[in-house]
């Protein structure tokens, strides 16, 4: 909640994250712009599709849309290109990977735990994603705060552990359903 406050009180101020920052005086460094980004475009595959033939039909027919547009440049090391990135289910992830790799989209967890091993009945660890080719990881999903109680302090470990290991956080940063429906976060 605090940090969703902060970025509220950032947007009010009048600071925008696609404007160049001018960065003078004795601790002025190169800043890395949101503008200068590669866009990223995400698809949370959530707890669908409910079986693997799904999951593999699924993943083969975008790979084939993709493959057919003209402009798309998801195997290209083009400059501004956006990158595709697929977080399927967990029991999916490896035959998600073998068909969807060949065309340049990645694969991520949905979620991981921030301990690396343990009695921790449920939970995968951020090695485990890693090893099946996991490049992304979904940190702080509202699904997860409001179902399952993550806490800002929980998913700073998650984010945390995710770079540790190499792989790229997404620290998700919504409302919860209702929220949007009462139009709160507007």
């Amino acid at each position: 909640m605090k940090f969703v406050l902060a970025l509220l009180a950032a947007a009010i101020s009048g600071t925008s994250a696609f404007t160049s920052v001018n960065s003078n005086g004795p601790r002025a460094r190169a800043i890395t712009q949101l503008n200068e980004r590669q866009p990223i475009m995400a698809g949370n595959w959530k707890m669908n599709p409910t079986t693997e033939a799904d999951a593999l039909n699924l993943a083969n027919g975008f790979t084939n849309l993709l493959n057919e547009m003209k402009d798309a440049c998801a195997t290209d090391d083009v400059e501004g290109c956006t990158e595709v990135v697929l977080f399927p289910p967990f029991p999916f992830i490896s035959k998600v990977k073998d068909i969807v790799g060949k065309s340049g989209i990645s694969v991520g967890a949905q979620q991981v735990y921030y301990e690396d091993k343990g009695a921790f009945t449920g939970s995968v660890a951020a090695t485990m994603v890693k090893s099946v080719g996991c490049e992304f990881v979904l940190c702080g999903h509202s699904e997860r705060r409001s179902l399952f109680s993550d806490s800002d302090a929980n998913i700073n470990a998650k984010v945390k552990k995710v770079l540790e290991f190499g792989m790229k956080p997404i620290l998700c940063i919504g409302e919860t359903q209702e929220e949007y429906d009462l139009g709160i976060t507007q």
